[in-house]
């Protein structure tokens, strides 16, 4: 469902540019939850929702992308793929022993698979929607570090919002606050929203990056 609904997204988008700026997230929340419920008609996923996440503090959100490999990967080929220190830039290596970060840990919640890397975790670790959106945008930043050729660790915020969508973790009317509030995670916030830019992690947003991995691999 992740990349049907992420081309869906594409093409909502431009559906919304053409709308008055005032009007444009109004319409792009009308119709996503159009689709959505329509997809969810389509094919009976009703009783198969994961639980909203909301400021109430409600139960901790389940990653779809570790169900999405459960079901593509058998146990023997995740295992088969493990991630070695040969896989990682100098600089993930590096981030990763000034933390105290070992590669075990790292495997406990990715697996390789062409040459990128995977989620295996099947939570975020909180019910808050602030925190689940920042956390997703520093582990998408690690993630993407293993195809940088430079191993830099930066998200852009489209993809944020896509995952926070399919994740259930979206909210609309601060999706770009919650980033702006935590401003100190990033190298290069704009002073305008840039939908196209890539957003490094600053060594506040590392730091903040080493205390997330290492809570999601604490039962490791």
């Amino acid at each position: 469902m992740y990349q049907k609904l992420k081309a869906e997204i594409k093409e909502i988008i431009e559906i919304v540019k053409q709308c008055p700026e005032s009007l444009q997230e109004k319409c792009f929340e009308l119709l996503l939850e159009n689709y959505l419920s329509a997809y969810n008609s389509r094919n009976g996923d009703e009783k198969k929702t994961i639980p909203l996440v909301t400021e109430d503090k409600e139960p901790a959100m389940v990653k779809p992308n570790s169900n999405d490999s459960s079901e593509e990967k058998t146990t023997e080929d995740v295992t088969s793929e493990e991630i070695t220190m040969k896989d990682c830039h100098v600089r993930v290596k590096r981030f990763l022993d000034n933390n105290g970060i070992t590669i075990d840990q790292i495997n406990y919640l990715y697996y390789k698979e062409d040459e990128a890397i995977k989620p295996l975790y099947d939570s975020l670790n909180s019910t808050s929607m602030a925190e689940c959106q920042i956390r997703l945008a520093l582990l998408t930043a690690f993630e993407n570090s293993f195809t940088d050729p430079n191993g830099e660790m930066s998200f852009n915020c489209e993809d944020i919002r896509t995952k926070c969508i399919a994740m259930k973790c979206y909210n609309g009317s601060n999706f770009t606050a919650y980033f702006k509030n935590n401003s100190n995670l990033w190298d290069n916030w704009p002073e305008k929203y840039d939908k196209g830019l890539n957003i490094v992690l600053s060594n506040e947003g590392k730091k903040e990056l080493a205390k997330v991995l290492l809570d999601l691999a604490k039962d490791e």
